[in-house]
């Protein structure tokens, strides 16, 4: 029996059961923006199907996976798939507002703030209101990127790579995940 989803992102899957294992295709318009990986999505998990090639105006991949597989990843029975723009090629994340900076530079009143931020090296920067955000890779591999605003990271997906995003009022004092920057001072914030 064949199944048909739709991509989160754009596009179709096919999912075809064919005795222990299963035939995917996934396909999605070509527009141009980068290279992109393709997943199939199940009630506990995803599983990569791999990096769509064009053909003509749309992306494709095609695989054959194991039924056992796909239970171990959590991905069968499968829900639909999902499209993520793994490499961007124009290099940046403009499509949102987001530009590369130098945290270094970006006006943190506290020290210690600014001693942690000017060690992530360039990070993609954007203006929020009077404040600003930092969008920092983040990998379960690698160390958090500032680790005393555990609490207050948001995470988030940019040009189809896992982020945390730190939000930050006008004079650089760390705000709460999902408030844009504005203000002067947390004294000031807490009767908002």
């Amino acid at each position: 029996m064949e199944r048909r989803f739709t991509l989160e992102g754009g596009g179709a899957l096919t999912v075809r059961e064919e005795g222990l294992r299963a035939v995917l295709a996934a396909q999605r318009p070509d527009d141009g923006r980068g290279l992109y990986r393709a997943y199939l999505l199940g009630p506990e998990g995803r599983a990569l199907l791999g990096t769509m090639a064009p053909e003509g105006k749309i992306l494709v991949i095609r695989r054959t996976l194991s039924l056992d597989e796909l239970r171990r990843q959590g991905a069968w029975p499968p829900c639909g798939g999902r499209a993520e723009l793994s490499f961007s090629f124009t290099g940046n994340a403009a499509t949102e507002g987001w530009r590369w900076a130098d945290p270094a530079a970006l006006p943190f009143r506290d020290r210690e703030l600014r001693r942690a931020a000017s060690r992530l090296g360039r990070t993609l920067y954007r203006q929020e209101g009077e404040g600003f955000a930092l969008a920092c890779p983040f990998s379960c591999r690698e160390p958090f990127p500032i680790p005393d605003l555990f609490c207050l990271a948001e995470p988030a997906e940019l040009e189809g790579r896992r982020h945390v995003l730190f939000r930050f009022d006008a004079v650089g004092w760390p705000l709460p995940p999902g408030r844009e920057g504005a203000g002067s001072s947390p004294k000031e914030k807490q009767h908002d």
